[in-house]
């Protein structure tokens, strides 16, 4: 009987409330529809603001970007105050409302401003954007003028290897196979021709000699006189000649010594002085000249391509926008499809709220009257 009577009573009040509701329904409605109607009034009133965004790529030079994205974002909204309060919208005042990088990919960033129309957000967007490209111009063009002296310098280098090291080392081998080797020669033609040749012609003059001297002293010797007198002549005689031949056969010694020292030490020296010039100085400065100078020009060559490969438009550029500037014809506030709706909604549900409270006043005010 208990859950009988319950299920009674729960019934009747859900009667009473759907009676209620009923009774009150225009109420109701024109509660709602002056809700919803208002909600239409602000709708239309109030300003519509417009959003446009734009990605960009942040510049780079060489593999290094000009700034970290992160950074760099932080940078551009401490600058147009995105996370300030006061970064509201106003008339002829548009605001960058985000700035943020792109997750997973460390070179581009979102830009995203608004406005009471499309032209301001734009015209903003393009503000930061130019911002952006004019903050690291400067270092770009730094960048540029560095790599053009490196340019300039390695060229300069080139020049000099080949104009000044390469020249000077030819004029250096020309010069020891005209002066050097030449003297050296001159020395060896001079010493056979002319010092040997007075040699030659003294020793066949003392042997010469020397034979007359030994026929003189053979006649001298083969003389006989019973005069003392004569005797000691000719003794003295035989003396002098024999010391005339002991000095001649000292001098052709002499002269037979020095022409083996000219053959044996002399040219033999300056021969090897020929050839050292010719193995050695002249090897060293053709491997100078062939091998050194050569790879310096190709490594010097090799420097000024990568300098140059520097300032081509893949490996240098400043920040741009990817793609096209997206602008939605559609404001993206106020909603008014939702704002609309919400209303009529809420409209409706604080009318019956307000049904039944007013129903709750009553009911207690006819229970006092009633007592």
């Amino acid at each position: 009987m208990g859950k009988e009577e319950s299920f009674y009573e729960d019934e009747i009040d859900l009667k009473e409330l759907i009676i209620t509701i009923w009774r009150k329904k225009v109420f109701i409605l024109f509660f709602t529809v002056v809700v919803t109607i208002l909600a239409v009034i602000y709708v239309f009133i109030k300003t519509p603001i417009y959003e446009v965004k734009s990605v960009v790529r942040v510049g780079y030079i060489g593999e290094n970007l000009v700034e970290d994205s992160k950074i760099l974002e932080k940078k551009l909204r401490l600058i147009f105050n995105v996370d300030s309060k006061k970064n509201i919208v106003e008339k002829n005042k548009p605001i960058v409302s985000n700035i943020s990088s792109v997750n997973k990919v460390d070179n581009f960033i979102e830009i995203y401003t608004q406005g009471y129309s499309n032209k301001e957000a734009l015209n903003k967007n393009k503000e930061v954007i130019t911002f952006l490209q004019t903050e690291y111009k400067a270092k770009i063009d730094e960048y540029i003028l560095r790599t053009n002296i490196n340019i300039k310098n390695i060229e300069e280098k080139i020049a000099y290897v080949n104009d000044v090291e390469k020249v000077n080392t030819e004029k250096d081998i020309e010069k020891i196979k005209t002066q050097a080797i030449t003297k050296i020669e001159n020395q060896i033609n001079l010493l056979k021709t002319v010092d040997l040749k007075i040699i030659e012609n003294k020793l066949k003059f003392n042997k010469e000699k020397l034979k007359e001297y030994e026929d003189n002293l053979s006649k001298i010797s083969k003389r006989k006189s019973s005069d003392n007198t004569q005797n000691m002549l000719m003794a003295m005689q035989i003396l002098n000649t024999q010391n005339l031949i002991l000095n001649i056969q000292n001098t052709i010694e002499n002269l037979k010594k020095e022409k083996e020292k000219i053959l044996d030490i002399t040219i033999k020296n300056l021969e090897i002085e020929k050839e050292n010039l010719i193995n050695d100085d002249i090897r060293k400065l053709n491997i100078h000249l062939n091998i050194d100078i050569t790879n310096k020009i190709n490594d010097l060559k090799d420097k000024l391509q990568l300098e140059k490969l520097k300032l081509t438009n893949d490996s240098i550029r400043n920040s741009e926008i990817v793609g096209n500037i997206i602008v939605d014809e559609d404001p993206i506030k106020p909603k008014k499809k939702l704002i609309i709706a919400v209303a009529f909604v809420t409209g409706f549900i604080l009318s019956i709220f307000l049904v039944f409270f007013i129903e709750f006043i009553s009911s207690i005010k006819k229970e006092e009257n009633k007592k």
